[in-house]
């Protein structure tokens, strides 16, 4: 497989497993603060891949409290949200994403230095947008868009 120039094929390890992967260098510059440490790319990798994973996690947790809390709705009624409910309901994902980046930044990656608060902030960003965009992404597509787009009389 030829790559374009611009993508560089990295081995990263998570968690004892290698894998290579291609990504953008100049999507990870945005990631990114200290770009004249040599392992840059690869902690820019790690941190964009840990991003991606906790802003899904996040809401398949949040969509997982979802579906329990409509389940145990004492009546049908009950069972229906509205508009400002699951607005809300999305919003409040946001706590445990943004504790979660703070989290892997500070005492997950060897090299918080390179991301730096710059990159930690465009993380937190990052990963809210992937978070807010899968939600609603699965509201569109589930029983539930009713919640987010009630018919109008």
């Amino acid at each position: 497989m030829v790559l374009p120039a611009m993508l560089a094929v990295r081995s990263v390890g998570l968690g004892g497993q290698r894998f290579a992967f291609a990504l953008p260098e100049e999507l990870i510059q945005y990631f990114v603060t200290d770009t004249s440490d040599s392992e840059w790319q690869t902690v820019g990798d790690k941190w964009f891949l840990y991003l991606v994973a906790v802003g899904v996690l996040c809401a398949l947790g949040m969509l997982g409290v979802k579906f329990l809390r409509k389940q145990s709705a004492p009546n049908p009624q009950a069972r229906n949200w509205s508009l400002g409910e699951t607005v809300g309901f999305i919003c409040l994902g946001f706590i445990p994403l943004v504790l979660l980046c703070f989290i892997g930044w500070k005492f997950i990656l060897r090299n918080a230095a390179v991301i730096g608060g710059y990159g930690l902030m465009v993380g937190m960003v990052f990963g809210i947008l992937w978070y807010a965009l899968f939600m609603l992404l699965v509201h569109v597509v589930s029983p539930w868009r009713r919640d987010l787009y009630p018919k109008r009389w």
